[in-house]
């Protein structure tokens, strides 16, 4: 089975791994065998490992690594080196199994020495591992496998090679594998060259598109891959890039404008090193979130985004051919000339496409019987000139009547590389230029009507072969993976759907290189701007666990609000603000920011840590007194817990510079902090008043008196704020400790007043009434 054996010295093993077995002493006894037998390897790798005709081969080769005394081999063994492809190899046995006691286990894996292994080392190896009787060759058990051999993956081979149990028993008429304890191992390799630097990769997270092929891909938002096979499609007409780059638009700054987004799109595909999204591009073509998720055809979004530049004249020149239709009635003709940007051409039951171009402009032709004779009536169209980017779309869909039902037509259809276009054009078309045109593009589809996906081979220069370019995923592709593989035919569901023809003698004008220099200004730094703050808000997300998002609210805020609990966000930024520090930044430091930030003297501010409640309402709770601790360990002393506290800024009386006071003693001393909001009936609003420190045993009504500055025979009602469901009565006689008030609660105060005095379009005669109404409202905008 193998006349070349292991022979010669016995090679230094790897670190950690076994010696190879010496084996010399049974090289004569096995080759005068295998000749007995008359079984050639050459005829075994035809055999085993048979020559696919889409694979070239740069190297084969075979090697045999006798066993003797088998029951005696360790767990793991390693055969001798050998050489194939520019490689080292070896065999790896596991004699009793690999994490598992029941079948025998061989693999193949690179032979290179520690050191040895070239950095970005990989090996493309179709091989076969056969496992014979050294005395009958002909009893023998193989397995095969294709694999991509690379640093990360040095071996690849089977762990479930063959039963155990099979090795000492009979194979049918044969006898065992194991024949006097001993056995050979014979490995077929043959490594393949690999083109496009892809074949049989796995494309796990190793791939890099951008250093694989110098391009980069478009994100799938959802169901997005026709949208990204169209926008590469344009993008690499570099002519077409550089006449959008140069295209005006009334404002810069506005990013939902969809020029703006297509040229930002394309300046990230040209110096970027990730994939682009078209988010953007999208929301500026109107789209929400459930379109992307929506399945479209090629061959009609390339309509809808040709029709946004086809008043331009440099586009129209790129993609613009122009047809003549023709009726003719008994001599008499009439006739349309009209522009297209591309020409849909059958492939049903039409085997190329110089067939498909002749029944395009193939004349019809037919006769009616009338009472004064024979009507002829003739028709067709005339191609008067093509454009320089040449877009065929394959009707690839028709109706089949006796289904009642689209169907896709996936019959063999053949393009060629390059074709001549003159015997198809008007016989006044102009032909002192030459009407050669050479493919750069085939868009392709698998699937069938209602499902399936796209993507597109792209020939990015003139002198440049074609990659394939799917979604995120960029790869260098074979001519044949552009033209041969997208034929269709019977039982193939993948074929072309779109052919790109550029005109040869202008494609060095076409698809000329586009440098920086042909992007304006205004579109580079615009683009820079942007990147810089992705890469600032990237870096602000992987640093976000050690920063506090401290949100500062005050009276001036509170004064504003009209609604439940302390602040709003519609409130909007009057008396509000935001600082982001570090969670080991001292309670020091912050008041110093706060202080600077809001404009405040020293010890004119008093900070107020809140705490959400279990009623969902979040109240001052502490004052932040113990200046020496972090802000970190200030959070959960009150037991806060999150990234985004909110804090309740105290400060001294406005226009005065009396230092804040600071309660010695909060919920379970004498001092509380408390809010006062005003309900005014008449004029049916609610604010909030102020903040106040108050003794827990004083009585709440002359408080309210001196707040609101009403005259001591006013009569008004009180109310707390719990929660919105929960408005609750409060004695204006009662003290605040016999009415449970606390740190952070708010009193609603309303005047009373005749009912003659009510409005007429009264909504709310009491504030309870007021925030059912708020909670009403906000229940109908929620389920709206």
């Amino acid at each position: 089975m193998a006349a070349q054996m292991s022979q010669g010295s016995q090679p230094q093993a790897m670190e950690n791994e076994p010696n190879p077995l010496a084996n010399n002493w049974v090289k004569e006894k096995t080759v005068m065998l295998i000749s007995c037998y008359e079984i050639t390897d050459d005829a075994m790798m035809a055999k085993l490992l048979p020559i696919d005709p889409t694979l070239e081969t740069a190297d084969q080769s075979h090697f045999t690594w006798c066993l003797p005394n088998w029951t005696k081999l360790k767990k793991r063994e390693l055969g001798p080196k050998f050489e194939c492809g520019g490689s080292k190899w070896r065999v790896l046995l596991h004699p009793y199994g690999n994490q598992q006691n029941q079948h025998l286990s061989i693999h193949l894996k690179h032979g290179f020495d520690e050191g040895e292994l070239p950095v970005h080392w990989n090996a493309c190896v179709q091989f076969s591992l056969v496992l014979w009787n050294t005395t009958s060759p002909e009893a023998y058990i193989s397995q095969q496998a294709n694999f991509r051999f690379t640093v990360d993956k040095p071996d690849w081979g089977f762990t479930k090679f063959c039963e155990l149990r099979k090795l000492l028993g009979r194979l049918g008429d044969k006898p065992s594998l194991l024949g006097n304890d001993e056995a050979n191992i014979t490995a077929y390799v043959r490594v393949i060259r690999d083109y496009t630097g892809v074949l049989w990769h796995t494309f796990h997270n190793s791939y890099d598109s951008k250093k694989a092929t110098g391009f980069v891909g478009l994100k799938n938002l959802g169901s997005t891959g026709y949208l990204n096979v169209i926008l590469q499609c344009f993008y690499f007409t570099n002519k077409f890039r550089k006449a959008t780059y140069q295209l005006q638009h009334d404002d810069k700054s506005d990013g939902n404008t969809f020029l703006w987004a297509l040229q930002r799109l394309f300046y990230h595909l040209q110096t970027n090193d990730q994939s682009a999204s078209p988010l953007e591009l999208t929301r500026a073509l109107g789209w929400g979130p459930k379109h992307l998720f929506m399945q479209q055809d090629v061959h009609e979004m390339t309509r809808l985004l040709m029709d946004r530049f086809v008043e331009n004249t440099t586009f129209s020149g790129i993609f613009r051919g122009k047809t003549k239709s023709y009726v003719s009635l008994d001599g008499v003709q009439q006739s349309k000339i009209e522009n297209f940007w591309d020409i849909s051409i059958n492939v049903q039951n039409i085997q190329s496409l110089e067939a498909s171009l002749t029944e395009y402009i193939r004349e019809n032709v037919s006769e009616e019987h009338r009472a004064n004779g024979i009507q002829k009536t003739t028709s067709g169209v005339i191609l008067e000139t093509l454009p320089d980017v040449l877009h065929l779309h394959l009707k690839r869909y028709a109706y089949d009547m006796p289904q009642r039902q689209l169907v896709k037509v996936n019959d063999f259809f053949a393009y060629p590389e390059e074709f001549d276009a003159s015997p198809y054009l008007s016989a006044d078309t102009d032909r002192s230029e030459s009407w050669v045109y050479r493919l750069t593009g085939v868009v392709v589809h698998s699937g069938g009507v209602y499902r399936g996906r796209y993507w597109v081979f792209l020939r990015p220069a003139a002198n440049m072969p074609f990659f394939k370019f799917d979604d995120e995923q960029v790869t260098r592709a074979m001519l044949r993976n552009a033209i041969e593989d997208n034929y269709g035919g019977e039982g193939r569901i993948t074929n072309a759907y779109m052919l790109i023809y550029v005109r040869k003698s202008r494609i060095n004008d076409i698809l000329a290189d586009v440098t920086t220099a042909d992007v304006p200004e205004s579109i580079r730094n615009g683009f820079l701007q942007e990147q810089e703050a992705a890469e600032r808000l990237k870096k602000e997300q992987e640093e976000q666990h050690l920063y506090l998002q401290i949100t500062l609210s005050s009276v001036t805020q509170f004064s504003l609000h009209d609604g439940f609990d302390l602040t709003s966000p519609k409130v909007g930024n009057s008396g509000t603000a935001t600082l982001r520090v570090r969670k080991e930044t001292l309670a020091s430091e912050l008041i110093q920011k706060v202080a600077k930030k809001m404009g405040l003297g020293h010890g004119q501010c008093t900070l107020w840590i809140c705490i959400n409640r279990q009623n969902g309402t979040r109240r001052p709770h502490e004052p932040l007194l113990r200046t020496n601790i972090t802000m970190e360990q200030a959070c959960l002393d009150v037991g806060f817990v999150g990234p985004n506290p909110h804090i309740w800024v105290e400060t001294s009386p406005a226009g005065t510079k009396i230092p804040s006071p600071v309660p010695q003693t909060t919920d379970g001393g004498v001092m509380i902090l408390i809010f006062i909001k005003n309900f005014d009936v008449v004029n049916q609003t609610l604010c909030g008043v102020t903040s106040l420190y108050v003794r827990k045993d004083s009585t709440v009504r002359p408080h309210i008196l001196t707040v609101m500055q009403w005259p001591e025979d006013s009569r008004f009602s009180v109310h707390e704020e719990v929660k919105p469901s929960m408005i609750l009565n409060v004695d204006p006689n009662s003290t605040l400790e016999r009415a449970e008030l606390g740190n952070g609660d708010i009193l609603c105060v309303q005047k009373l007043v005749k009912r003659s005095e009510y409005p007429h379009n009264l909504l709310a005669k009491d504030v309870s009434q007021y925030f059912d109404n708020l909670r009403n409202e906000r229940n109908k905008q929620k389920y709206t």
